[in-house]
């Protein structure tokens, strides 16, 4: 113990508690008296989970006898697990460090003694015991421990209680683990809190539980980083997660290092990488360059491609977008620290702004933040994005907060997170969100808003007499998913092209398949086609989800939607309908927001074209002809708009439907010789250049 206490107040050296609260207090003033306002409210047992990376937010203030650990004042399981993973022990500390005032730190030690008088660890566990929620527990203790050693608010019998129960949750999660959790989050919240523990304290632990939780940490992270460095589950949200339990990892080792702490070999080799990272490296590096799970630093290189996945696939404004199951949330704090623990950093010092985070400088204490403000902000230099293993695309017009920002996500399921979103597309213009991905809102089981927000018709998709896509049947399940194919991706100086496709069979056997066409232009120009096979007749429904701020203006020709002081046009209004639906940006909360449906009937194929773009354009819909023939080709066959922009140039989109396998496979249009399946005409006064993105 007495070595403990000397690591302890070597920590606390190197953290610096005064010079990081000062900064703290200059520079996150309004997030200092947030933590002092709930921290006091802690005092009366108070909960809320208000903060950027709870997994189940909860706003409305609840206060609770604590007579057990295991009642939900709101009828949401999910409340309980909140309450025991003790995130909220950390703001009893800050508030502590802020003030000097250790009816804080008396709480803190309170809340602990009291959940370990309470909460018996057994093997078939409780609601205060899950598996998931014991790692971020013993996390969150693990690293208080040290603080509040370093302070003597513990006395020796206290610190031996808690080690005490932290060698038994260890032990616990060893022999409850399964092995399912290689493949989920929920494993590396825990194998990264037993690595966390090992850290300082390996004298009082046994050998064999801190090996298995190093090399199953690496499987992990083998199994889930797809090779497009972005996390199969296919929630941007427990991504994050994933990311930020390894970087506490990440932080825990650099402390121990500065502090010259010995740590085992295996946190040595999965740390200390070979590879050379410089900014200029990292700005142009691909999706999930450098991650080698057998290469050292494997931890480091995994935090990097996920961190990077994180900034290419964030919106202009760096929000996280709400895919699958997850919020609408902030991420600059995840570039923050990004920028500190990886060499070649400053594209994450460019995302994460001019001064540190709140959270980021209580992990990273005085080390970090002067870390922080030695790393000079790169720019990104690849503004598209494509995951080829996840089938999510991404791509912008530039790296600025106005900037055009596209997501089209055709993969497969991931996880009982992943939504029955085959072909969304989101969309953003001038920084403005515009079409949106409609959220979760709760895991609540029997709650029917959590089916709805899971199924196709909540998203930007097609869907065939409300049937295809998937069907999910609960909270976790689905009762019919269908299947994508492979995408495809071009681009050519400002214009994207990407195609998406997925099959299936609705209710009664018949097969069909969808293929989604979007061509995307930077200045403000999105052409989407939808190419329905299915026989005999049927009703076709394309979703327009749009964000909450967004006003409706109906037209004969053309809608308009306003977001503030930025338009859109969706051409053509033909089979528009407008409504209401509910979006939900946070857990447990919700809004209503506009909805646009396209409704068809068909028979046998239906192939629809809509294309939005500022409202500023003139849209007119221009034919296309077959070389030699009089006439022009249906639109079914290839479909030609051009869009004119205010000060006079003018660009032709046009995209072939069906294969030529009659007559000349040449074709015209504005009596420009064209060939190709997408293509853009960009006039000037300078004449017309052909950008082909397809052939």
């Amino acid at each position: 113990m007495k070595d403990l206490r000397t690591y302890a107040k070597l920590l606390k050296n190197c953290y610096d508690y005064s010079f990081t609260s000062r900064y703290i207090l200059e520079y996150c003033k309004e997030e200092a008296d947030e933590v002092i306002r709930q921290a006091d409210m802690l005092l009366n047992n108070t909960f809320v989970y208000m903060d950027r990376w709870d997994m189940e937010p909860c706003a409305t203030p609840y206060t609770i006898s604590l007579d057990t650990w295991e009642d939900s004042p709101n009828g949401d399981p999910e409340w309980v697990f909140m309450l025991n993973r003790h995130d909220f022990l950390n703001k009893l500390w800050q508030a502590y460090v802020l003030t000097g005032n250790r009816v804080y730190t008396e709480k803190l030690r309170f809340f602990i003694l009291d959940w370990i008088e309470k909460n018996p660890i057994t093997l078939q566990g409780t609601d205060a015991t899950r598996t998931i929620d014991t790692g971020i527990r013993c996390m969150n203790w693990s690293t208080l421990l040290l603080h509040l050693l370093a302070d003597d608010i513990l006395s020796d019998a206290d610190a031996r209680l808690i080690i005490n129960s932290l060698r038994e949750q260890y032990n616990n999660m060893y022999s409850r683990y399964i092995g399912k959790y290689a493949l989920s989050n929920w494993g590396t919240l825990q194998t990264t809190a037993i690595c966390v523990g090992y850290i300082w304290l390996a004298d009082f632990l046994p050998d064999n539980v801190i090996r298995w939780a190093w090399d199953e940490l690496k499987l992990q992270l083998s199994l889930q980083i797809l090779g497009d460095g972005s996390h199969w589950e296919q929630s941007a949200m427990y991504h994050v997660e994933v990311l930020n339990t390894c970087v506490k990892l990440l932080a825990q080792l650099r402390f121990a290092n500065l502090i010259e702490k010995p740590v085992n070999i295996m946190a040595s080799n999965a740390v200390n990488s070979k590879s050379a990272w410089t900014d200029a490296r990292e700005a142009a590096a691909k999706p999930g360059e450098g991650f080698h799970p057998d290469a050292p630093g494997w931890l480091t290189e995994a935090i990097r491609v996920l961190s990077r996945h994180v900034l290419h696939s964030s919106d202009p404004s760096f929000q996280q977008l709400a895919q699958c199951d997850s919020d609408v949330t902030d991420v600059r704090d995840v570039m923050t620290r990004a920028a500190v623990l990886l060499p070649g950093g400053g594209i994450y010092r460019y995302a994460a702004g001019e001064t540190m985070d709140m959270d980021s400088a209580w992990l990273l204490g005085c080390p970090g933040i002067h870390s922080f403000q030695r790393v000079t902000p790169a720019i990104p230099q690849l503004c598209s994005w494509n995951c080829d293993d996840s089938g999510n695309i991404f791509f912008r017009s530039e790296w600025s907060r106005d900037a055009a920002f596209t997501w089209l996500k055709n993969g497969t399921l991931g996880s009982s997170h992943g939504h029955a979103d085959q072909t969304h597309l989101s969309m953003y213009y001038k920084g403005k969100p515009f079409l949106i991905d409609s959220g979760r809102y709760t895991y609540l089981e029997g709650d029917p808003l959590r089916v709805l927000l899971k199924k196709p018709c909540a998203h930007n998709v097609c869907v065939i007499d409300g049937q295809s896509g998937g069907e999910p049947d609960g909270s976790w399940s689905y009762h019919r998913y269908d299947e994508t194919l492979k995408n495809y991706f071009a681009e050519a100086e400002n214009a994207h092209y990407a195609e998406m496709a997925f099959h299936g069979t609705l209710l009664n056997g018949t097969p069909y398949l969808i293929k989604r066409k979007i061509l995307a232009l930077d200045d403000g120009i999105w052409l989407s086609t939808q190419d329905v096979v299915c026989q005999g007749t049927h009703q076709v429904k394309e979703y327009f989800h749009l964000d909450s701020n967004i006003c409706v203006e109906p037209g004969k020709e053309h809608y308009l939607i306003h977001n503030e002081d930025v338009s859109l046009s969706i051409t053509p209004s033909e089979n528009l309908q407008f409504r209401f639906g509910v979006i939900s940006k946070r857990y447990n909360e919700k809004q209503y927001a506009p909805i646009l449906v396209k409704v068809n009937q068909m028979q046998d194929r239906l192939t629809t074209q809509t294309i939005i773009c500022d409202a500023k354009y003139k849209v007119n819909s221009v034919p296309v002809y077959q070389l030699r023939k009089e006439d022009p080709v249906s639109s079914d066959v290839a479909a030609a708009w051009d869009v004119e922009k205010p000060d006079g140039t003018k660009k032709t989109l046009i995209l072939w439907n069906r294969e030529t396998y009659r007559g000349d496979k040449l074709y015209t249009c504005h009596g420009r010789s064209v060939y190709g399946k997408a293509i853009v005409l960009s006039w000037t006064e300078d004449g017309c250049r052909v950008i082909r993105l397809k052939t």
